[in-house]
């Protein structure tokens, strides 16, 4: 049972990956003009009002492209820590472990506490508990 539940929490991990891939690819392509889709277009023009209402209090300024390449590649580190995480290699479990880091570095550089701070919580005990699950092998 516990190897299902590590495998369960490794399996969501590697999902919410690739979903952040395809949602920030999505939206950079949108942004460059590869596609044109309403709903990604109101999804860009919030993340553009929230960029700029947060201009003057960003510690390492952010365009809207810049986010979306950098939303992208925490998909790519978390679903790559995932894959590592399901091989129970030690290197999987650190790529999570970075994917936290850069998730909290959002809420850093825009000094904004909101509603997602909960998925980061959340997202950190689902790694505590897939470490104590499904702890690695090898490196």
């Amino acid at each position: 049972m516990r190897r299902i539940v590590g495998l369960s929490i490794a399996i969501l991990f590697l999902g919410y990956g690739l979903v952040r891939i395809g949602v920030g690819g999505a939206l950079m392509a949108q942004s460059l003009g590869m596609i044109d889709f309403t709903e990604l277009a109101d999804a860009i023009s919030e993340v553009r009002l929230f960029i700029d209402a947060r201009a003057d209090e960003q510690i390492f300024p952010f365009s809207v492209l810049a986010y979306f390449a950098y939303i992208m590649t925490m998909g790519t580190v978390l679903a790559t820590g995932a894959i590592g995480a399901i091989a129970l290699r030690r290197w999987g479990h650190a790529l999570l472990g970075i994917y936290l880091a850069m998730h909290a570095a959002l809420f850093i550089n825009f000094q904004e506490i909101n509603p997602k701070l909960i998925g980061l919580v959340v997202t950190a005990v689902m790694l505590i508990l897939l470490i104590y699950l499904r702890p690695s092998r090898s490196l």
